[in-house]
């Protein structure tokens, strides 16, 4: 079957700027066809392409100068699965990344990861190719090309150690903050680690260092060289953005190289391809039987193009049963997987609760209203929708409630929501003393497995409020803290608004 992606959401009936967003989509989608036209049908074209291209060439020499010293030619047209298109870009790569590939994703190099890329350097004009941004830098200045590079704390290859090989994806955000703190613990056994890095436009290669495979037709190559390497097990940290193949070449892999594979739970992809069990309507679906599934990823899409939603579920869980270890960030996802797993689940929590600092007791005057932030990336599963509706049902009913994001949001907010936009990570915590909330609060409506943010959270002392679903509820009453609200109030928006103004009833001094 032949679905949409990525996952999509009926929109919000109130929505501002929704015509405007949609009419933004269109345009951007009309003006890449337009420029896929006139560089591959017209530059690169058999036709005007004698003409056109070496007079783009011309113009473009001196960027092109620039960008070839981190170029790779033959590892950018392995990017390319069309045989056609491939031979079309054949003729100029170097003139296409220019002028089309970076503004398409491609990466231009193995060593170059320009989604990373984007997202370490928030202060790059959003026209620019990143390569050219990185390479136009003073050496002094350069930042990490990739996830690999940025871990400074990475030890140097140890000879004659065992190593393993973790297979990752390239989307960055929690999972990948909790591989890094993985690896260091793999690291402090005394083995190396091999992170396979995604290339996101060619999901059959990985790059490992500045070497690339591809996992469906040169596993021999891959094979060899984790021998060499003393590779003595695989760890698979998510599926996302491969094939469906990728759980034979992984468990072909380990056949031949005779060791085990384990594999990281971060959310519920295995059971879901929508990710994180939220409906095309915006609800919490709670593992629906897959003939529901089948009509969701019909009508809102998933994160797979083609699969059988009917064989998803029972093929992923046989992976997993093949997996000599399983392994989960809190004991919350490992209770909701077990029962579809006849086999233990290890919870590794990537951080300790035990050294936070007590909670504050929020002081509200009486004329001011309650100042309220949310974490991170704010989209559906994230309550999106959740915050959209209360800012509408507060500014109603000139409730003195205050909301603002401390991240970015997948959808436009009411005006009376602030929305501060992406941020790097290290800088959380200054943007929480600068926000000066009265108290935080993560209105996901799916069972988060971890949540970094909230540990940010908690690191400032600040009272957190979280539904009654997932690890960030587990942590908070672990800990005997914060406010856990029934999880039915994400959809009833007046109960909500109630419950957080009892809050600031209690807060309120003077």
């Amino acid at each position: 079957m032949r679905l949409r992606t990525p996952s999509r959401y009926k929109p919000y009936p109130r929505q501002t700027g929704r015509v405007r967003l949609a009419a933004d989509v269109a345009i951007k989608a009309v003006f890449a066809g337009l420029v896929t036209l006139f560089v591959e049908g017209m530059v690169l074209g058999r036709v005007l392409g004698g003409v056109l291209c070496p007079a783009v060439l011309h113009v473009m020499a001196p960027r092109l100068a620039v960008l070839e010293r981190g170029f790779d030619r033959d590892f950018y047209l392995r990017q390319f699965d069309d045989e056609a298109q491939r031979r079309r870009v054949a003729r100029a790569p170097l003139l296409h990344y220019a002028l089309l590939g970076w503004r398409t994703r491609r990466a231009p190099a193995p060593g170059f990861d320009p989604a990373f890329y984007r997202r370490q350097n928030l202060q790059r004009p959003p026209g620019m190719d990143p390569l050219f941004h990185y390479l136009e830098k003073p050496h002094a200045q350069k930042s990490p090309r990739n996830e690999v590079e940025a871990r400074a704390d990475r030890p140097p290859w140890r000879e004659r150690a065992e190593a393993v090989l973790v297979f990752h994806h390239g989307r960055g955000g929690g999972s990948s903050h909790f591989l890094d703190l993985y690896e260091r613990d793999i690291e402090d056994t005394g083995r190396n680690v091999l992170r396979a890095r995604t290339i996101l436009n060619a999901p059959t290669l990985v790059v490992i260092g500045d070497r690339t495979f591809d996992l469906s037709s040169g596993r021999d190559k891959l094979v060899d060289f984790a021998r060499r390497r003393r590779v003595t097990r695989l760890v698979v940290n998510h599926l996302i953005d491969r094939p469906l193949d990728m759980m034979a070449w992984v468990r072909d892999l380990g056949a031949r190289l005779g060791v085990p594979y384990d594999v990281v739970l971060h959310d519920y992809y295995m059971l879901c391809p929508r990710i994180d069990l939220v409906t095309g309507t915006g609800a919490f679906c709670d593992v629906a039987p897959p003939e529901t599934c089948v009509q969701c990823v019909v009508e809102y899409g998933a994160e797979m193009r083609e699969f059988d939603p009917l064989s998803w579920r029972r093929d992923h869980l046989a992976f997993l049963g093949g997996a000599e270890r399983i392994v989960a960030p809190s004991d919350d996802v490992a209770a909701r997987m077990r029962r579809y797993l006849s086999k233990p689940i290890a919870v590794w929590e990537p951080e300790s609760d035990a050294d936070v600092p007590p909670e504050h007791t929020p002081r509200v005057l009486a004329t001011e209203p309650l100042r309220i932030v949310t974490l991170g990336s704010l989209n559906v599963s994230k309550g999106l929708r959740v915050v959209q509706a209360l800012a509408d049902v507060a500014g109603q009913a000139g409730a003195p409630l205050l909301l603002s994001v401390v991240g970015p949001a997948s959808e436009p907010l009411p005006q009376s929501v602030t929305v501060g936009g992406p941020f790097l990570s290290d800088d959380l915590g200054r943007l929480l003393v600068e926000a000066a909330p009265h108290a935080v609060f993560l209105p996901a409506i799916w069972p988060e497995t971890w949540s970094f943010v909230l540990t940010a959270a908690l690191k400032q002392g600040l009272p957190v409020i979280a539904f009654d679903i997932g690890a960030p509820a587990a942590r908070l009453r672990r800990l005997g803290r914060g406010h856990v609200l029934p999880r039915e109030l994400a959809a009833d928006t007046d109960r909500l608004l109630a419950a957080l103004l009892e809050l600031r009833d209690r807060w309120v001094i003077g």
